[in-house]
């Protein structure tokens, strides 16, 4: 059985975000301490939330990479930037890298902008040269530009280009089922097998009734990312042994090759998807 981490693509309904304005064009910057690129578009973006502000237009940065590889995307480092005054307008972390999902982001940087309505017109990189600071954000203002004189953006999309969002897939178990160990074994076998060993794998137990309708824990062992149940189910919470269908069979760990299927959708990097054309002139 195979499922696919749904992407927000142009015409689609962004979901919310904190501290965003309603009635707002809204831009979503999906950005890092550490990747170069991201640092190399920063002051673009940056110049793009000024000079946009007073025209009604926001600008909304997020950082969802895990930090334990990473000290940099850490609160505390977040926090200096901040009140070193790095970032025009608010800077959000995504800590449980759900909007990260929600958007279906892969990159930093990676640009949304949503309309008056909340719907995205464009998608993409912040203009064609992380390399070339006079491209000036080009891509993101032309979009913005088009959308505050009430014409359709001619350029809707580009490939999003940059560092991959560093990723962390949650283990949910529960002490009555006896599985956890095993399900460590094969999604840390699984993340070998895909070559994506720097994504860290986290365990939580779950304890509690109340827990489990919070996470919409529908069984032990869960694989989830960016909260997101990666074996959706329409099974009521409950703290209880899982059984995962492949092959016409019941067992208590999915398949391998569905496991892998599911992981290399949720964790994709913007070079893993179809159609993308990188316009970068080095790489990382």
């Amino acid at each position: 059985m195979s499922a696919s981490t749904k992407r927000l693509g142009v015409g689609d309904r962004a979901p919310a975000v904190p501290q965003s304005q309603p009635g707002a064009v809204t831009v979503v910057v999906f950005t890092a301490n550490g990747c170069p690129f991201a640092r190399a578009w920063h002051d673009r973006i940056q110049a793009v939330a000024r000079e946009y502000g007073d025209r009604g237009v926001q600008v909304l940065q997020l950082i969802s990479n895990d930090a334990t590889d990473h000290p940099e995307d850490a609160p505390e480092a977040l926090a200096a930037r901040v009140t070193a005054g790095d970032f025009a307008g608010p800077l959000l972390h995504d800590a449980d890298q759900a909007l990260a999902q929600a958007f279906g982001a892969t990159a930093t940087p990676e640009v949304f902008v949503m309309d008056h309505d909340g719907i995205v017109r464009y998608h993409g990189a912040p203009d064609s040269d992380h390399d070339d600071p006079s491209q000036n954000a080009a891509w993101l203002r032309e979009a913005l530009d088009e959308l505050l004189a009430g014409r359709a953006v001619a350029r809707p999309e580009t490939s999003a280009a940059g560092c991959s969002i560093k990723w962390r897939v949650e283990l949910r178990w529960w002490e009555g089922c006896p599985s956890h160990d095993q399900a460590e074994e094969l999604l840390t076998r699984t993340l070998r097998e895909l070559k994506r060993d720097e994504v860290h794998v986290v365990r939580r137990e779950v304890r509690t009734r109340d827990e489990a309708k919070d996470l919409g824990f529908v069984g032990s062992p869960t694989f989830a990312v960016g909260g997101r149940d990666l074996f959706a189910s329409d099974a009521q919470p409950a703290l209880t042994c899982r059984l995962y269908e492949s092959d016409g069979r019941s067992g208590p760990l999915p398949s391998p090759a569905d496991l892998a299927d599911r992981l290399r959708s949720a964790l994709a990097r913007p070079w893993d998807l179809p159609g993308w054309v990188d316009p970068r002139k080095g790489s990382a």
